[in-house]
């Protein structure tokens, strides 16, 4: 009974999850043990997360602890409890903290991995629509609009899972692309895994219903696997000439390579702009994720004319050590890093010693024409950043959709991963609290809303076409 009083409660205190499926293999764990993981996961994130205020206050953060404190009332699974803190680490609204049921944060199955969904789903405007099977045919056309799964109703499932998603701020796109990517992992470690699903969809035909039986997590994961081998033949960071003095640079990821490689890439490329005379300059930037902060702004300097601040500062929220550092995995320059740490004026603790921080200077083979950035909710992070800096600074147009990371900052760097004594589950903390140097922007929760927001349709993914770029390619030519 304890267990079923439990599930009521999470779902009318937390809004949480309904039609949930405990696995009944897991082992349980005592309410003492859960309280004391508990209070080392409270601790550990008000000791050393620099942004756990950043988006609610102190008190309204405090209530949410209080509250979830005390719905541990009864023993619980790790699954159990997973769920239980999950709702609380999104609401401190960083799309950096990680929260994992394991060690091992390259996959995102943790639960019911042998009986996962097995459609791949595209989420917009709180509709799914089927674009693909993870097996090898589908009997679902693709296209159709998703209505049900195992008799609850999409939108009553997006609701409950946009809870599951951690994102900065009050952002959605981020959470949107996580859903469409994720969607399957998630289904099973917050719902269900049984041996077939039963999908109510529609299409041109009208509304149908089929059941389609589940697949593994390995099987899907083969499948990522290959599509990032074939994306992997490719250059990433490549630019191309396009007719009427145009150039599309394309850089998906600022981790590419080494420092010195992208350098020379950037060097080459605006090298030979400036020798083709390109008069527009469009820069994509859409799924990039980030990766190293210098790279954005050295981007950056290559389009502006003039000096620059690129971050105002760099905060941390103490430079004692740790009291659960023995509890957690720090980074191996610790020691050092934390004597390094300056006291403000104001009494923040800052960290001085990124380059960032100082007057940036613009590249002496500036581009001086018309740019054009293109991105999305996956503008995540670095790249977010750059997005920012450059629409404050008036540098470029933006077109497609809202980035994924926060206009003025989010909390990265370094990370305190902590795993909890009983329940083994893992909180990995951002250690740094980044704030880009920009202002007057009105949406202190939200990324760079576009200039122009351009979204692609379910038949524009199917068919392979690029609505973003075509749209700007029309923009340039009508000017």
């Amino acid at each position: 009974m304890k267990k079923k009083t439990h599930a009521v409660l999470l779902i009318i205190c937390l809004q949480f999850l309904s039609s949930v499926q405990f696995l009944k293999a897991q082992e349980t764990f005592t309410v003492a043990q859960l309280k004391a993981d508990f209070d080392l996961f409270e601790q550990a994130l008000q000791e050393a997360h620099p942004g756990l205020y950043r988006y609610n206050s102190k008190a309204h953060t405090d209530s949410l602890f209080a509250k979830t404190n005390g719905l541990i009332d009864c023993e619980m699974s790790q699954q159990e409890f997973y769920k239980l803190l999950l709702p609380l680490v999104v609401q401190i609204k960083c799309g950096h903290t990680k929260f994992h049921p394991n060690s091992n944060w390259s996959t995102n199955f943790y639960y019911n991995t042998e009986k996962v969904f097995p459609l791949r789903l595209f989420f917009q405007d709180k509709k799914a629509y089927e674009i693909g099977n993870y097996e090898d045919t589908s009997p679902i056309p693709a296209g159709s609009e998703v209505l049900e799964i195992n008799g609850n109703s999409v939108s009553d499932i997006m609701d409950k899972m946009l809870n599951s998603f951690c994102s900065d701020g009050n952002n959605t796109t981020f959470k949107y692309i996580e859903m469409s990517h994720y969607f399957s992992a998630y289904y099973a470690n917050l719902f269900e895994g049984p041996d077939t699903f039963t999908v109510k969809y529609r299409n041109g035909q009208g509304i149908a219903e089929t059941k389609i039986p589940s697949v593994s997590h390995e099987k899907i994961e083969l499948y990522e696997k290959r599509l990032a081998e074939v994306a992997n033949n490719k250059p990433l960071s490549r630019i191309n000439f396009r007719e009427d003095k145009m150039a599309l640079l394309s850089i998906p990821s600022f981790w590419e390579g080494t420092e010195k490689k992208y350098k020379q890439f950037l060097k080459n490329s605006f090298e030979a702009i400036n020798q083709k005379k390109v008069k527009n300059l469009v820069i994509d930037l859409r799924n990039n994720e980030g990766g190293i902060d210098r790279r954005g702004s050295l981007l950056l300097s290559y389009l502006m004319d003039r000096e620059f601040s690129y971050y105002d500062r760099l905060e941390v929220t103490t430079r004692k050590k740790y009291s659960f550092a023995k509890q957690a995995r720090l980074p191996g320059f610790y020691g050092i890093y934390r004597h390094l740490i300056s006291k403000g004026n104001d009494g923040s603790y800052r960290w001085n010693h990124n380059k960032n921080l100082k007057v940036q200077k613009p590249q002496k083979n500036n581009f001086s024409g018309d740019v054009y950035v293109l991105i999305n909710g996956a503008s995540f992070s670095v790249t977010a950043e750059f997005a920012a800096v450059t629409h404050f600074l008036k540098r470029a147009t933006f077109i497609g959709e809202e980035t994924g990371g926060a206009y003025y900052g989010n909390n990265s760097g370094t990370f305190a991963i902590v795993t909890l004594p009983n329940s083994k589950l893992n909180v990995g903390i951002p250690m740094v609290a980044y704030y880009t140097a920009v202002s007057g922007y009105p949406f202190n929760d939200r990324g760079v809303i576009p200039d122009y927001k351009v979204e692609p349709t379910v038949n524009q993914i199917l068919s392979g076409e690029d609505p973003v770029l075509n749209f700007c390619t029309k923009l340039i030519q009508n000017d």
